[in-house]
């Protein structure tokens, strides 16, 4: 992992190039600093571009130490689109888990505590599966395009994305975020199958699909760290 030195300080940063990218940008998540540059962009001027960010990285050293989850208890109520599921913890030689969105319910099995977090994401990449699938299935006909896979992931910092092969990758932290909030993320990045940018050409498609997608986005632009601390977090943020 790349890293630079800030006032004797030495900030690891995640990496990440982008091929649409013209510039560096840098954002602060739960997991540290992430910086986007450019394909061809040589590393030692991404380095000069966030030691030029100094004083605000050092404004908000506090972000920059991953943060630690939140433990899960029996009982506990957990976001799952716009429900909850309540969580059921029972200890037991193996590890399983079910989950049973119609009842409210994720059963977990666990040999200790610290197998409960695990299986519970293990719940939720599988739930994420089968709810994209027919998101994805259900937009893909509306739109008249195709799509060749779908991925369900841990990026954190990007919701989703959408390759010009048509693959099509989504968070299982969604599953997590108000549903229209998770069916705006699929719009997006349906209409990248489409248009393979960010023109005014691409903003009309999704607002003609999701007409409120300003109010998804600034939810997950005020919240995606919540989201990135889930499940255990405190409540889940309201969308207004």
């Amino acid at each position: 992992m790349p890293e630079v030195m800030l006032a004797g300080r030495t900030i690891p940063y995640v990496l990440v190039r982008n091929p649409r990218s013209r510039h560096v940008r840098m954002s602060l998540t739960p997991d540290g600093l992430r910086v986007s540059a450019p394909m061809r962009l040589p590393e030692h001027e991404i380095d000069r571009a966030v030691r030029s960010k100094e004083r605000w990285l050092l404004r908000h050293h506090e972000l920059l130490e991953p943060a630690v989850p939140d433990p899960l208890i029996d009982g506990q109520m957990l976001p799952f689109l716009d429900g909850e599921l309540e969580l059921g913890i029972r200890q037991a030689a193996r590890g399983s888990v079910r989950l049973r969105a119609e009842e409210g319910r994720l059963a977990v099995a666990a040999p200790d505590t610290d197998a409960v977090r695990p299986l519970v994401e293990r719940a939720y990449r599988q739930a994420a599966r089968g709810w994209f699938g027919l998101m994805c299935d259900m937009y893909a006909q509306r739109m008249g395009v195709q799509f060749t896979s779908i991925g369900i992931r841990d990026p954190r910092t990007r919701w989703g994305s959408c390759s010009a092969r048509g693959a099509l990758s989504f968070s299982w932290r969604l599953m997590m975020a108000p549903e229209r909030v998770a069916e705006y993320v699929v719009v997006h990045e349906m209409a990248h199958l489409v248009h393979l940018d960010h023109s005014p050409a691409f903003w009309n498609l999704v607002r003609r699909l999701s007409p409120d997608h300003d109010i998804d986005r600034v939810w997950l632009r005020d919240h995606g760290g919540w989201l990135s601390r889930a499940p255990g977090a405190s409540a889940r943020p309201p969308l207004t």
